[in-house]
Parts: structure tokens; sequence; C-alpha cells
């Protein structure tokens, strides 16, 4: 099996679970063992306390899946309200230099930048920039008259027909704008490939007239379809705002909640604590660099990361560590007005597709504005969480998830493109409730 196939097995994996889907203290390295947790102080004689029995299945869980070999090492973060209830961590951030974890360690968070570039839309809305059933092309005049897919002429031609009505904001936002992301089996996103419309070599700018000029695989707001509309709300927000995305997130929301180690480039500070990013092959786990493998539709895994690429992706382009990001999801769980008024934010984090088919989505789930929502009850649905806990994740492994009924927030921090990542996500949910398999 070829290394490109390996990759691509690995990579639309991945993607397709996340459609069915801090200022750091001190750094403990952990070694790959049954000791290697950093127990929670909890003064002689233990309790046996339901906190206590879930931290013993997180710790059991770490370990058995280094073990099995199906990570390389992980770190998970929990909070109850404020304070810290757990953190565990195993393995190493680079299986082959052997090095181990570190709570410090900085990351590829791809898809787990929309959140963010969610709550910068819902914070120019508050501003008055926009309202959410506003059509695109009133910002971005190149998407004025698109044109969609509708199956093929007698010749084997594509035919196209007109977009019956306009992308919205709101289309964006719930992923029921029509655009895709290259990852299906559809004559749109083989064009989305063959036109490299993901590359980091361009800025949002140009992105956006690329896109606009490719025909949409639905009509606008009929279906949720997993896509680039998170990107393209990175330059609605340069437009609206006057400001790069960057620039924009940096000053709005990675400043004001105290996010040192975040951005669309790894801080100088940063570089050492920058780590591989794994895939599984035939045999085994094993690292990406740029001088032997790409990462999906042929882009480098390191360099939009470290060199001066200008590609700012709203959908995948930030970096961060496990701290880092809990300062901003802990921001949502409180909705305590940091950020957003509370009210904005349920908003955000409400049903936004009702009955539009979301097959795509994981069983249970539905869609918010850049996030999704458990909509049936904690054993309930492919993923076992409360109803109305919102989450999301990234292609290497990330994932966040808010639990408000139990005042819960948990982050999980690895570097893999994992073989069956529903399946270890699934495992971990059912470790953090006590759900028996």
């Amino acid at each position: 099996m070829g290394l490109n196939h390996i990759l691509k097995t690995c990579m639309v994996g991945m993607v397709a679970v996340l459609m069915q889907a801090c200022g750091s203290t001190a750094d403990p390295v952990v070694a790959p063992t049954e000791n290697s947790h950093v127990k929670t102080k909890i003064p002689p004689p233990f309790p046996i306390t339901t906190q206590l029995l879930r931290e013993e299945r997180m710790d059991k869980l770490l370990i058995d899946l280094v073990k099995e070999s199906r990570i390389p090492g992980a770190s998970i973060l929990i909070y109850e309200g404020n304070e810290e209830t757990y953190f565990g961590a195993t393995g190493y951030s680079d299986i082959e230099a052997k090095t181990l974890l570190k709570r410090s360690d900085v990351g590829r968070y791809y898809s787990m930048t929309k959140p963010i570039v969610g709550v910068a839309m819902m914070m120019l809305y508050e501003q008055g920039k926009f309202t959410l059933d506003d059509p695109i092309a009133k910002y971005l005049p190149e998407f004025s008259e698109m044109v969609v897919y509708d199956g093929e002429n007698a010749d084997g031609s594509m035919k196209l027909t007109p977009a019956k009505t306009q992308i919205t904001i709101r289309d964006l936002m719930r992923h029921t704008s029509g655009l895709t992301y290259g990852l299906l089996k559809t004559p749109i996103d083989q064009m989305y490939n063959e036109q490299n419309v993901l590359t980091y070599d361009q800025t949002l700018t140009q992105f956006s007239e690329r896109i606009a000029k490719l025909p949409l695989l639905y009509q606008p707001a009929t279906q949720f379809n997993y896509s680039v509309s998170v990107s393209i709300q990175g330059r609605l927000i340069e437009v609206l705002s006057e400001q790069s995305l960057g620039t924009f997130l940096e000053e709005n929301i990675f400043t004001p909640l105290g996010m040192q180690h975040t951005g669309f480039k790894v801080k100088e500070k940063d570089r050492a604590k920058f780590t591989p990013v794994h895939g599984v092959g035939k045999d085994g786990l094993f690292p990406f660099d740029d001088t032997i493998a790409r990462g999906l539709f042929g882009r480098p895994v390191d360099e939009p990361f470290l060199g001066d690429l200008p590609f700012e992706s709203g959908g995948g382009g930030l970096v961060s560590s496990i701290d880092d990001y809990a300062k901003f999801a802990l921001m949502l769980q409180r909705n305590d007005g940091t950020l957003l008024k509370p009210e904005t934010l349920v908003l955000m984090t409400t049903d936004q597709l009702g009955t539009t088919p979301k097959d795509q989505l994981t069983a249970g789930s539905s869609f918010g504005f850049n996030v999704a929502i458990k909509t049936l009850p904690l054993n309930e649905g492919g993923y076992h969480m409360p109803e109305g806990a919102f989450y999301w994740g990234g292609l290497a492994g990330t994932f966040f998830f808010v639990d408000e009924k139990n005042n819960l927030t948990f982050l999980i921090h690895m570097q893999v493109f994992a073989d069956d990542p529903r399946k270890l996500r699934s495992r971990v949910f059912n470790a953090i409730y006590g759900i028996r398999q």
C-alpha cells in the first residue's frame, strides 16, 4: 500500500467523523506507563467518588490507546465549572524520536479553528455588521450569480442550473451553502481537487474568488454538506472588520482570553513545542514531515504553520495547545458575556438545521453555527454525550465539547491522522460518563 494511499485513507476517515460529528501550568513529562498520569491532588484517605472512578477510567483509556498503537500519545483535560478536575497524559509527541508528550505541546488544531471563527462572526453580528439572512454577495459580489450541479447531459457533460436562492451568511455558518470540500466522490469535489483550491499559496481574497467560479454541489439551504464555508467566513471577517483574519482573531479573541500559543503561525517561542503529526500505516504509527509526505489535498503538514505561506484558513489553519484552547472552550461554557452576549452564544449553539437533511453528521447530532450539537439523550445516538452538548474536532485528533447540563468542559490533544477516530472518540465519551459498551 503506497504512502499516498495510506495518507488519503487517514484523511478521509478523520474528516468523515468531523462531518458526523492557556497560560500553561508546569509541563508534566509523561512516559507511556501505567503511572504516567499526574494525579489530581486528593488528600488521603481516598474516598471512592464518582470523580475518582472517572479518573481511573480515563487513565486506563489513555494507556490502552497507546498500548494498542492507536495513537502515539495524548493528553486529556476536564474542567467542571472553572475547576480543573482531571488532567492525564501518556505516550510520545514524536514516536520515532521517543520524545515524551508534554502538556505544553503545540499542534495543528485544524477544524477546531471553525468554532473560533464562528465566535468572531457572531461578535461582528452583535456589532450590526450583518444580519444572518444577508446574502453573502452583498459583501462578496463574486457570489452573485452561482450555478448548481444538476447531473449530466446526454453527452456526459455537466448539467448546470442557476441557483434558486442566494447563499446567506446563515447558510455559511450551518454548512447549507451548497459549497463542498473536495472529499466526496462527486464531479464538483473533483473540480476542487483538480484546481487545488485549498492551497496555502494564496490570499483569502483569491480563495474566495476561485471558489465562487465553481458550481455548487447543492441548491443553497437544502442540504447540510461539510464544506469550505468557514474559510469563506474568514474572508467575510476581513471585509466586515477591515482587518486580516489573523489580526482580528488576535485582537478580539486570543489576547482578551490570554491565548498566547494560538495563531495561524507557530510563534518563535513555541517552535520547540511544535510536534510532528503522525499517520497510521501498514507497519503502525509513523511521523509525517514535508520531505516524505503531504497532508490533505496535497498540502504540506508543516510549512503552512512554520513558513511564509499567506493563506489564513478559517476552516482549519490554527495551531494551539490544550491549555490555550481550554481558555476558549471555558469561555463558551461560562457564557458570562466575556466575548459574546449570553443570548448570542445560545443562538450559536442552538440547532439551525431542523428537518434539513444532515446525513453526514453523526447520528443524534445536528448543527448550530460552526459547532455540532447533540440532539438525543446521553445513551442514544452515535456519541454518548448529554443532549444539548456542543462539540467539534480537528483532523489531527484534537477534540472538545461543552456539556452545559453537567457544567463540564472536555479537551483532548493528540497529533495523529487516526485510522478510526469515530470509535476512539466514542470510547472517550463512554469513559467520561461511565457507559459500558
